[in-house]
């Protein structure tokens, strides 16, 4: 496994670790203790920190019911709409949330801890690899996804940072690209040009497999291609200085 996340950190180029996320009850030898919220969660353990997040040690109420680590916990939409000014009003709010609901309902129950840890620490078989990335970097990680056989599921970028980086791609299975959101971003300095990717563990290798073959890869554009664009190129350069 080892191997397998450094090639695709030296293919990428990747600054940040790539982070493994696991829903279990098997704790951890070591870990990181205090209060995260998911997002700084995420955040820290692309940094190589490991950290538990629990309905105990969640620090964002949010956090807990888009994750699915217990039910009951009231959203104050007041809050959301009035202090972080998200929506215009309550009714926006509210069908926000259920359309969110709709499309993938967070796995109640599932277990009570959730894990987030760097890769290169093989702790588990992780529910979902999650890439701190750039554009380009996200544009290669989709463009290997799909090499094999063309098809891209549906994306979410709505939604809470934990709801899109980490619920919907392991509820639904797909590889999903978020932009976290605005309040995520800002209470933990998340740098502006990251996206998060976040793609489930069973779709790992098949990009991993992808890389030798795909331009989005090592592989080299034929020989008949880059001779197109090096005309492409030529003709802008002779146009831009007519």
């Amino acid at each position: 496994m080892k191997s397998k996340i450094e090639k695709i950190k030296d293919v990428l180029k990747l600054e940040k670790e790539p982070v493994g996320v696991k829903y279990t009850d098997d704790l951890p030898k070591e870990k990181e203790d205090g209060y995260y919220t998911v997002c700084g969660a995420i955040l820290a353990a692309s940094e190589g920190k490991i950290i538990v997040i629990s309905k105990e040690t969640c620090a964002c109420p949010g956090g807990i019911v888009h994750l699915g680590l217990a039910k009951g916990v009231r959203l104050h939409g007041k809050i959301l709409v009035e202090g972080e000014k998200l929506w215009v009003d309550l009714k926006a709010f509210c069908k926000a949330i259920k359309d969110t609901r709709k499309i993938a309902m967070p796995p109640l129950g599932l277990s009570n801890n959730i894990v987030f840890y760097p890769l290169r620490e093989e702790i588990y078989n992780p529910d979902l690899i999650i890439f701190l990335v750039n554009a380009e970097q996200a544009c290669r990680l989709i463009t290997l996804d799909q090499f094999w056989d063309g098809k891209q599921k549906p994306m979410e970028m709505r939604g809470s940072l934990c709801w899109s980086s980490v619920t919907y791609p392991f509820v639904s299975g797909n590889v999903n690209v978020s932009l976290g959101d605005i309040t995520a971003r800002r209470m933990e300095n998340y740098d502006p040009t990251l996206l998060i990717v976040s793609i489930p563990f069973v779709r790992f290798d098949r990009i991993l497999q992808a890389i030798d073959r795909s331009s989005a890869g090592i592989a080299e554009p034929s020989k008949l291609f880059k001779r197109i664009t090096e005309k492409m190129i030529s003709r802008r350069y002779k146009f831009g200085k007519q």
